[in-house]
């Protein structure tokens, strides 16, 4: 796989090169700014499709600056976002509210977006510390709970061409008692590749972050990234394609933006498993496998955009899968392979500047006559995710609400041989909880002033646990050959369980994305075996420069 990226990466790089830009890391609460200036001011000429993140800083600086005459309408605190994105992204936005009076000795701060700016004619050189600090206390323990994050931020150009970005953290927290449970029952780490634990009874984690790339525009519409990083796909608080809940994966990705379509393929070397050593990852070469995805979005509408997609994950980087316009079931079907096929559409739909319908209906298999008949057709494997959001409710300045269903059949993104599962590093690749499960999600974000955010969320999964050795359908890891039958599968089978989630959290704005948090936790699990069952209260104060908030929202 490495060769072949390599490969990939060295042939198009002899050829002419075009002015480049990085991308913007996927963080929710930056990215529900962006949604929010695409529901209120897209237009047939000022198009922002942003369903599959990251995206480019060229793009939405290109967005914001097509709406610049709309700023004196805005309220208040819209015009602080505006003025936030132009400054996060002043290299192609050409932010004149950029420039800082209060440097720090003329040598850091010269703009307020950035600690350190390096600038020539033909060389862009943006550091930032990337540093999180939280303490906090769990009524299921008795340690206090904290997190302590040091690392940088690294980014710019060369010669305009070439763009370039990375993030190197290093992290030792002790979390919540219910994602300790997560890490020692599924043996993975949410968000995370190789971990290592404290000594003892400390329950602490300690965990290096690295992600970077490299890009390059091969021609005016088409764009080359390729390095180690994550992706999202969807315009929800989950994503039943594919989520940022598993470790960063070596990636090659192919842009191509033609008008309203936008066309992309990317290419991934996934971790199949890990070598333990104890109950934490060893060393060892670890089993890889291979997966290819290529997805097209249509603006059919100025206000409508459908993405149709299909995904393969195979043992190997096969070559025939690095065709970037054939169908893959067909590659599959003619190569008599036993790779595992996921297909699917999204859409998303804004209506009157104020509203979004959004959607997702993916599947590995599904049988009209098999659904028709009601039996319960273990074969039947896909999800559906239907959502809406709602932008100054109740004509309630800055007030989003957003409303989100998901449901996830059992034996979804699972396979007959495990290490084809729809999985990275032990994790799910879409929804964190892995299938057999149906949920309701509700999100409430409010901006009262400027520099603070407040955001509330209710998340309630029912799903079903495995138990004497039986697969329900719920982990994805599992053998599907080890399922409970033909028929009679249906969300939720196994033990029932019910995990409700609810989030208050406060953020305010101290510098340019450095950030003070007060969060605060409930977390209820009903199962029908009650030793299962927990009820727990989480209260966390944390300091955050330029980090998004960690999330485990499971």
């Amino acid at each position: 796989m490495k060769k072949l990226l390599l490969a990939f990466l060295l042939g198009f790089s002899s050829l002419g090169l075009h002015a480049q830009n990085t991308f913007i890391p996927y963080n929710r609460d930056y990215y529900h700014l962006i949604d929010r200036f695409q529901i209120m001011h897209s237009s047939k000429e000022n198009l922002l499709q942003t369903t599959f993140k990251p995206i480019r800083r060229v793009t939405i600086s290109r967005f914001l600056n097509n709406i610049e005459g709309e700023y004196e309408g805005m309220s208040a605190q819209d015009k602080f976002n505006y003025e936030f994105l132009m400054n996060d992204n002043w290299y192609t936005s050409k932010s004149k509210y950029n420039e800082n009076p209060k440097s720090w000795w003329d040598l850091m701060y010269d703009r307020k977006s950035d600690f350190y700016v390096y600038q020539t004619d033909d060389f862009v050189l943006r550091i930032n510390p990337a540093l999180t600090f939280t303490g906090g206390k769990d009524t299921d323990e008795d340690q206090i709970l904290f997190t302590n994050t040091r690392g940088a931020e690294i980014q710019g150009e060369i010669d305009g061409k070439i763009g370039f970005y990375s993030m190197l953290t290093t992290t030792q927290a002790r979390f919540p008692d219910y994602v300790h449970e997560f890490i020692r029952t599924k043996r993975a780490f949410p968000n995370e590749g190789f971990w290592k634990d404290g000594e003892g009874n400390s329950r602490t984690w300690d965990f290096f972050h690295a992600r970077g790339y490299i890009t390059f525009n091969l021609t005016k519409s088409i764009n080359i990234q390729t390095g180690y990083d994550k992706q999202f796909i969807g315009n929800g608080l989950r994503s039943l394609i594919l989520s940022d809940f598993s470790s960063p994966m070596l990636f090659g990705k192919i842009t191509t933006q033609l008008g309203p379509f936008k066309y992309t393929n990317l290419f991934a070397e996934l971790t199949e498993d890990i070598v333990f050593a104890g109950q934490n990852p060893g060393d060892g070469k670890y089993p890889k496998k291979f997966m290819a995805s290529h997805r097209i979005d249509v603006s059919i509408l100025p206000n409508l955009e459908i993405g149709l997609f299909e995904t393969v994950v195979a043992d190997s980087a096969n070559v025939n899968y690095y065709n970037p316009i054939i169908f893959y079931r067909s590659i599959e079907q003619q190569q008599g392979s036993p790779d595992n096929t996921l297909v699917g559409f999204d859409f998303k739909l804004n209506l009157k500047k104020q509203y979004q319908l959004y959607g997702q209906f993916i599947l590995d298999e599904f049988l009209i006559s098999a659904l028709r008949s009601g039996e319960g057709d273990w074969r039947n494997k896909f999800g559906v995710q239907l959502g809406a959001k709602y932008l100054n409710a109740f004509n309630i300045d800055n007030l989003d609400l957003q409303a989100e269903f998901n449901v996830a059949r059992p034996y979804f993104y699972a396979y007959e041989r495990p290490a084809l599962s729809y999985s990275n590093y032990r994790n799910p690749m879409a929804h964190p909880m892995g299938a057999n499960l149906k949920e309701i999600a509700l999100v409430g974000r409010y901006q009262p002033f400027p520099k603070l955010y407040v955001t509330g969320k209710l998340i309630r999964t029912e799903y079903g646990e495995d138990n004497g050795g039986i697969n329900y359908g719920g982990n994805v890891l599992a053998d599907t050959d080890n399922r409970t039958g033909n028929t009679g599968v249906f969300v939720g089978q196994g033990v029932a369980t019910t995990n409700t989630y609810l989030e208050l959290t406060g953020s305010y704005m101290l510098l340019h994305n450095v950030f003070l948090d007060w969060k605060n936790i409930i977390r209820k699990k009903d199962s029908e075996i009650d030793a299962r069952s927990s009820n727990t209260f989480i209260s966390m104060l944390s300091l955050r420069w330029n980090l998004p908030q960690r999330e485990h929202e499971f």
